[in-house]
Order: structure tokens, then C-alpha cells, then sequence
């Protein structure tokens, strides 16, 4: 797991707290490139997606019909900044942050790297077909990325945001570390550490190995998201609730590390997301992840199978920009305690 969602919980903090010209600052140190034109300029997926609603009795949807006008960031954890570049790495987090036409929530949905998806065809790599989604940017970059993303949902992607991991653990120091909820005592198998039941600290180095662990919890990558979605609500809190944004030092670290850790797409405004996103607060941020129903055998291992029609509900209200009135029939998919 990255700090995927770093940059717009700083965002969010900072609007809160006027800081508009500090946002102008670090933004022209994050790195940037043409990612969405790149995906532009990829040959047209022709094959349909399953998950998609274009028209029904329930919806009254059609092709022509205007969608939403809310805002759709994808957000992809990228392991290093030498990484970043096409076929280097996979993204094991991907993230897509759907803020609400009125700006006044925020929806962040995790697609599991084992989900079972299409990808096209990419020559001299892949034919074409179903396989896992966290292939696409070994494959194909980020550009890949947000064309399967976009075609697996039926939604645009407005800007994208790739986070480096090591932001982990600066980030998560700067701001004084912060407390989650575990059910159960758990041990990792990788550094031996445990997370006893109960609240647990975390500064940035047990932060870095509470998101990233998957092998030892009950449901593997399906609790890793829950705990990468936990540890990012309970940072967002902790940026807005303590003087982060009044403290000139940690506020000149907490913007100088993010800026180091973010490559975004040539036409994200940093300024004007800071005014857009100024009524958010951590409560108006909500947590999920797309459906999936059992597994399915491929030659790459075992992957995650989509639940069919709970992807529908949850890309038709993505599209329409009705999150709202996903999360109040569709509360059992909220997740942000950790395992």
C-alpha cells in the first residue's frame, strides 16, 4: 500500500485552513506528465463492459444521457519515483477518489489488485482478455491503467495521481503518528511485528508495515484494502483535528514531502482543488470497495471475481454522481476498520 490519498487529504486540511498559497508552492514542486493524453491517444476499447448500465427500466438511463458532474481522481501507489515510468512496476493500490458534483463528499473506492478484469490487447505483452488488474501498468503504465478503469466503470477520469510508498512513513511522522482500531491481535509475517486488538499508534514505520501487510490476515488483500482505507481516514483526521496547519515547520514538511512523493496529470490545478474540496472534512469522506463474489483459477493465480450486479450499482452511481444515496442502501460494502 501508498499514501494514495496523501495529496487530497492535505488538500482538504489545507483548504480548511486557508493555505492556498502553500498549496501554490508545493504544487510546483510535484512532478507532472500527460498521462490523460496518453490514454487518450490508446486504440478504443470496442468490447463492451458487463458492468456497465446504459439503459433500464430502474435507471431510464440512455447512451446520450448527461452524466453527473462530479469529479473523478484516479490514484495509483507506485513503489518508487524511478518506478513511475511505463512497464517498470505494477500499482497494488488503486484508488479511485469520486468528489461530488456539490464538493461536499468524497468517495474513495479501492479496486483489490487481484480483481479480475479486462485488459486489452498490448503488444508484445498481452492478447487480450480477462487477467488480473494489477497487470495493466506492468504493461501498459499508467495510461493503461486509466483506460481499464474508465472502460471497467463507464466513467471518465479527470485527473490522475500516482504516490510514491516511501511517503508512508515521513508523512505519517510529521503529523504525530496516528491511532487505529485492530478486532483481533494479528502478527506480520514479513517484520514479526504485532498489532494487538484494540487501538493501536502508529508512527510511520508500524503505519508502513500495518498497510502493507496481506498474508496472516483472515481475507489477504481484501483486509489490506480495509486497512489502507482506515489508515487514511484516521490521517485525514488527524491533518484537520491537530495544528498541522498551524505549525510553519511541519506544515513546510508536511507540503515539501507530499510534493516529493506526487507525480499528477498536466492539468491538475493544486490551487483550485484546494478551493473545490474546502467544505470536505473527514467525516464527508466515505470508504468502499468494488464487489466481488468468490474466485476465479487463472494461469497468472487466483483472482477475484466481480459480484455483477453489485458492480452496476456502484459504477451506475459513480456515473450519475448519486454516491450519497449509494452509501444509505449499501452500507455493508463501508469498510474503514482494520484487521
Amino acid at each position: 500500500m501508498k499514501a494514495v490519498l496523501v495529496t487530497l487529504t492535505v488538500l482538504v486540511a489545507l483548504a480548511a485552513a486557508g493555505f492556498g498559497a502553500s498549496v501554490l508552492y508545493a504544487g510546483n514542486q510535484v512532478g507532472r506528465d500527460d498521462v490523460l493524453s496518453q490514454a487518450s491517444a490508446l486504440p478504443k476499447i470496442t468490447k463492451g463492459s458487463e458492468y456497465v448500465v446504459i439503459t433500464g427500466p430502474s435507471t431510464g438511463l440512455s447512451s446520450d444521457a448527461a452524466v453527473g458532474t462530479g469529479i473523478n481522481y484516479l490514484v495509483l501507489g507506485i513503489d518508487t519515483r524511478a518506478g513511475w515510468t511505463q512497464g517498470q512496476s505494477r500499482s497494488d493500490t488503486i484508488m479511485l477518489v469520486h468528489v461530488d458534483g456539490d464538493r461536499r463528499h468524497a468517495s474513495v473506492v479501492s479496486f483489490p489488485r487481484d480483481s479480475y478484469v479486462y485488459i486489452p490487447p498490448v503488444t508484445g505483452h498481452w492478447a487480450g482478455g480477462r487477467t488480473k488488474i494489477n497487470a495493466a501498468y506492468a504493461w501498459g503504465g499508467a495510461p493503461l491503467v486509466v483506460q481499464v478503469i474508465s472502460h471497467l466503470a463507464g466513467v471518465s477520469i479527470d485527473h490522475v495521481v500516482r504516490v510514491d510508498f516511501a511517503g508512508v512513513r515521513k508523512i505519517t511522522d510529521i503529523v504525530g503518528g496516528v491511532d487505529v482500531t485492530v478486532r483481533k491481535t494479528v502478527r506480520d509475517g514479513r517484520t514479526g511485528y504485532v498489532f494487538k486488538a484494540g487501538v493501536n499508534h502508529l508512527d510511520g514505520k508500524k503505519a508502513e508495515i500495518y498497510v502493507r501487510q496481506r498474508y496472516g490476515l483472515a481475507e489477504g488483500d481484501f483486509d489490506r484494502v480495509r486497512r489502507q482505507q482506515q489508515y487514511l481516514h484516521a490521517l485525514a483526521g488527524r491533518v484537520l483535528s491537530m495544528g498541522v496547519v498551524t505549525n510553519p515547520i511541519r506544515l513546510n514538511q508536511l507540503l515539501s514531502e507530499a510534493a516529493k512523493s506526487l507525480v499528477v496529470d498536466q492539468g491538475l490545478d493544486l490551487s483550485s482543488t484546494v478551493r473545490e474540496l474546502s467544505h470536505l472534512r473527514q467525516d464527508d469522506l466515505s470508504f468502499t470497495t468494488i464487489p466481488s463474489t468468490g474466485f476465479v483459477h487463472t494461469p497468472g493465480g487466483t483472482a477475484n471475481r466481480l459480484d455483477t450486479n453489485g458492480c452496476r450499482a456502484l459504477f451506475l452511481a459513480l456515473r450519475t454522481d448519486t454516491m450519497t444515496d449509494y452509501f444509505r442502501t449499501h452500507k455493508s460494502y463501508q469498510a474503514v476498520t482494520g484487521a
